[in-house]
């Protein structure tokens, strides 16, 4: 029975030695090597049992001396841990409890795989001017809670000291993994293929992005249940996709300046912790931003192209001169200023609102240039359908008695495709104020000369009298009304019924 309580505490000796065969060593051995200097006084002790009494006193040397030897096997690993724990807290009192607690307990279980993985991960929260040391105090932060909570309840050691070890050694391991955390410099983030692309353009914002990030406050309801660990891979996921979608937002392709200034105007804007970094410049990129850049380009078109004009009295004879009057009204107005000039001073809520009012506005005025185009449009394609479907006939009817008008008719039709060309040409057109400037007074003459030359061919075929009488009974208008005492000039009217250039209609008024 004694052999064997015996064996049992060498055997204690031998597992401890075993486990740390290679660490420490060295004083493993002086430590083993006073154990068995003490042999002598073992077997002193041992022989001097002379009854219970003595006996008793012998285990208790024995086992004093086995568990002092045990412990300074193990003393330098449980202290190094006990020191990494005090890193992470100060409750001195509860860290000497739990040092004994592993010291008692180190060679019969194993926890010293854990302890000793812990310890070789350690460097991990240890990284000198890593780009995300806020971030690894947070880590730390959250490691001290944990470890607060297991101390504080000393009399539960055994039950949750595997869990506790285990989920420390996991945050670690993981934290050791994630090489950005080794990171220095913001460039380290960066692909290859992102620094060829001029990532470094958005280098504020990414810095602003990895500033903001360092937290593991919950971004949403489903970061609320992730553990620490799972927390940071998504943090600096998340960083990695901003940066990615900065790159693909080809702001830096652009050739405008202006335009690349005013996309980093907006770094605050879009760069929001809530709901995930990621997810906001996502949505910035993709919606907001493309409304302003929306605004920006309408705003800039316009500006690119634009040029003076004033109304000429040569366009009196157009029917709708009004319409040209306030058009080129509107448009003078709109280019006094050039918002984009000075957008770049203003506040970020203020540029936005310069863009809206100000794109809106030339919006509108494009609106109402289009309408302004298809009365334009209206009145030519009048005279062209007029002329095609009713006094091209009429001017080669009057032709057979009058060959002189075959020639005018010919200058009619060659006018006719001339006002074809100009039509055609203005439908293609979306800048009516370079139309205006450029190519209005052409067609208008030409569907002038149009209607003078018809004039002339009616003239020519000794309808003269008849224009008379028809202008001085219509004043310019259309049309108009006959009394019984036009038809004195029953000849007259009769010929221009004849030659369609009149209608009678009848209505009754009883």
């Amino acid at each position: 029975m004694n052999n064997l309580f015996e064996q049992n505490l060498v055997e204690r000796i031998n597992l401890a030695k075993t486990e740390k065969e290679g660490k420490n060593k060295d004083r493993i051995n002086l430590k083993l090597k006073e154990f068995q200097e003490n042999i002598a006084l073992i077997d002193q002790r041992k022989q001097s049992i002379a009854d219970e009494k003595s006996y008793l006193k012998y285990i208790e040397f024995l086992k004093s001396l086995v568990e002092n030897t045990v412990e300074q096997i193990m003393a330098p690993t449980v202290d190094d841990f006990i020191n990494f724990i005090n890193r992470l807290s100060t409750n001195q009192k509860e860290t000497e409890k739990l040092r004994k607690f592993l010291v008692d307990n180190y060679a019969e279980s194993k926890l010293g795989i854990s302890i000793d993985s812990i310890l070789n991960q350690q460097n991990a929260l240890e990284i000198e001017n890593s780009i995300f040391g806020v971030l690894i105090k947070a880590i730390e932060k959250d490691l001290k809670a944990k470890c607060d909570i297991f101390l504080n309840k000393a009399s539960e050691y055994s039950n949750n000291i595997d869990s506790f070890l285990e989920e420390m050694e996991n945050t670690l391991i993981g934290i050791s993994e994630l090489k950005e955390l080794q990171y220095t410099d913001v460039t380290q983030l960066f692909t290859k293929e992102q620094i060829e692309n001029k990532i470094d353009f958005y280098y504020d914002i990414i810095n602003l992005v990895i500033e903001k990030n360092q937290s593991l406050k919950p971004i949403d309801e489903s970061d609320k249940n992730l553990e620490a660990l799972e927390k940071i891979k998504r943090r600096i996921n998340g960083i990695n996709k901003c940066i990615a979608l900065l790159d693909k937002s080809n702001i830096i392709n652009s050739n405008d300046s202006a335009f690349q200034n005013l996309f980093l105007r907006f770094t605050e804007d879009m760069v929001k912790y809530e709901g995930g970094l990621d997810n906001n410049l996502e949505e910035f990129i993709d919606n907001k931003w493309i409304e302003q850049e929306s605004k920006y380009n309408t705003i800039n078109e316009f500006f690119k192209n634009k040029q003076t004009i004033s109304y000429d009295s040569k366009w009196d004879s157009y029917p709708n001169k009004d319409d040209l009057l306030s058009i080129i009204l509107q448009y003078n107005s709109q280019i006094k200023e050039n918002i984009l000039d000075t957008i770049l001073k203003k506040s970020v809520l203020s540029i936005q609102q310069s863009l809206t009012v100000k794109s809106k506005a030339i919006n509108d005025f494009e609106s109402y240039s289009a309408s302004v185009k298809d009365n334009i449009l209206l009145v030519f394609k009048n005279t062209l359908s007029e002329y095609e479907s009713k006094n091209l006939a009429l001017l080669d009817s009057l032709a057979v008695s009058k060959p002189s008008i075959k020639t005018i008719c010919t200058e009619i039709k060659e006018s006719l495709e001339g006002l074809k060309n100009g039509i055609n040409s203005l439908e293609k057109s979306t800048d009516l104020i370079s139309y205006l400037s450029e190519d209005f007074q052409i067609d208008l003459n030409t569907n002038n000369d149009i209607t003078s030359l018809f004039r002339k061919a009616l003239k020519e075929s000794g309808m003269s009298e008849h224009l008379n009488w028809l202008e001085s009974k219509l004043n310019g208008a259309d049309n108009g009304t006959v009394s019984s005492q036009d038809f004195g000039n029953t000849t007259l009217i009769k010929e221009l019924l004849d030659k369609g250039l009149i209608k009678i209609e009848i209505q009754k008024t009883f």
